[in-house]
């Protein structure tokens, strides 16, 4: 019952890419970007196992399950790629997974990108890897770091869900410190019926990857996975510009506001003629804070809030969750 909506595309010129899919926030399956990589025949589970087993990964428990579980006492754990492979097989049903963990540099080796990655600033990308059972997942949610993202997948199939930031009213998003950019729908729990229904309320994203091709994922854009079987991806996380960096920098864990604000900043052009005013603003705010950390996150948010409300208008409250996280800022503020 996947959508199957997401375009499927050959890689084009780094220019087109950026005209065509990080400015208007378009995901993309690129069928060849990785074609000629020492990676790509690597295709199955049993040729990684053969050929990288020394590959050290770090192990730990699906991480939803972890965060709502506050006195979980489980912690990583490291081993060599082989062996967790071998654990795989041996516990196809498992929740233990290697999940944004360091890409180490031999498979760096084995995946060079040779495109895109001038793009903005090419000291600033980063790279991360994700290993996982058949029936894993990952939770609705966004990540913070205002990163373009690229997900090669190396063996196995994962179905992608992604939700444009514009559908975050509709996603009943967290505000939480310890669940911030997490939604409280969960997908995973869905029957496939209900999984549609929603996607289609939300205008998502729907697609498969299989071996050998790479989803392209902007930044700050909310994403459920599916682990269709065992399988192994590796991510490479794209430069930002300055000031996607200098936000990224204020708000180690952005609210919904700031991954709005963030999308203002990502056409440097745009962000010197229009936002540099309101991102000073809340660098000084920062910087001459004299109070505790909590109250300078409470004030930065709550300015968040209102430049939002200034340059995108601020959309009827369509979730508890969201009414209540600007009662409290306006309750928390020091203006």
């Amino acid at each position: 019952m996947v959508l199957d909506n997401i375009d499927r595309i050959e890689a084009p010129p780094a220019d087109v890419f950026y005209r065509e899919y990080i400015l208007p926030q378009r995901p993309a399956i690129i069928t060849n970007l990785f074609e000629n990589s020492p990676l790509r025949p690597m295709d199955t589970l049993e040729k990684v196992k053969t050929g990288l087993t020394d590959i050290p990964v770090q192990i730990c428990p699906n991480y939803i399950a972890d965060l709502l579980n506050s006195t979980s006492a489980d912690v990583p754990r490291m081993m060599n790629l082989g062996e967790y492979l071998d654990f795989l097989e041996a516990q196809p049903t498992t929740l233990d997974i290697c999940v944004e963990y360091p890409t180490p540099q031999k498979l760096l080796q084995l995946l060079p990108l040779n495109l895109y990655q001038h793009l903005n600033d090419e000291s600033d990308l980063y790279s991360n890897m994700f290993v996982a059972a058949s029936n894993n997942y990952a939770h609705l949610h966004y990540d913070a770091d205002q990163r373009n993202v690229l997900l090669f997948q190396v063996f196995g199939t994962k179905r992608f869900v992604l939700i444009h930031p514009r559908e975050t009213q509709k996603l009943d998003a967290i505000a939480q410190p310890n669940l911030c950019r997490t939604s409280g729908i969960f997908l995973e729990n869905m029957l496939e019926a209900e999984k549609t229904d929603f996607l289609r309320y939300t205008n998502a994203y729907d697609g498969v990857l299989y071996p050998g091709e790479t989803i392209f994922m902007p930044m700050m854009i909310w994403h459920y996975i599916e682990y269709l079987e065992p399988a192994m991806s590796i991510a490479y996380r794209l430069g930002r510009n300055a000031y996607n960096q200098r936000l990224a920098k204020l708000f180690p864990a952005p609210s919904v506001d700031v991954q709005s604000l963030s999308l203002l900043l990502q056409d440097e052009t745009e962000a010197r003629s229009h936002h540099l005013e309101w991102l000073n603003k809340l660098e000084a705010v920062s910087d001459s804070w004299s109070g505790s950390e909590s109250d300078r996150r409470d004030t930065l948010n709550y300015l968040s809030l209102r430049i939002r409300g200034q340059y995108l208008g601020l959309e009827p409250i369509k979730n508890i969750r969201e009414l209540r996280r600007r009662e409290a800022m306006l309750n928390t503020c020091l203006f």
